[in-house]
């Protein structure tokens, strides 16, 4: 990718950003004409910009809590099971490597056998 497409796709997330920022201030200023309506009901709080009253900054960060604690043990349980699941891909691979090896030992004392019992029959049986 060359320098103008990175500038371009660069460009393209910042007016992206300009674009939410743009639209959660609207929804502040539409918010604040129907001030009373709002207190009526629950509103949902999903962004920063939602935030209104100290309520609301409480439940956000609540809720953002809650969210950071789940992320990290869900992260942790996936390094966990990434971890186990290396240790046993490591224990298969040494099981592996002794099992070919024990195949070729095998394989060894078969072909031995073979040419010892060659050796016992007499040619003319053939």
């Amino acid at each position: 990718m060359n320098s103008i497409e990175k500038n371009i796709n660069h460009d393209h997330i910042y007016s992206l950003n300009f674009e939410r920022e743009k639209d959660c201030n609207q929804m502040k200023n539409s918010s604040n004409k129907n001030d009373n309506s709002s207190y009526n009901r629950r509103r949902i709080i999903r962004k920063k910009c939602d935030i209104q009253t100290d309520e609301d900054r409480e439940d956000y960060n609540r809720r953002r809590m809650l969210n950071n604690t789940s992320c990290r043990i869900s992260r942790m349980s996936r390094r966990s099971k990434l971890d186990s699941m290396i240790e046993k891909c490591t224990e298969y691979e040494d099981l592996n490597r002794k099992l070919i090896f024990q195949k070729l030992i095998i394989i060894q004392v078969i072909n031995q056998l073979k040419e010892h019992l060659r050796t016992l029959v007499p040619n003319n049986m053939k």
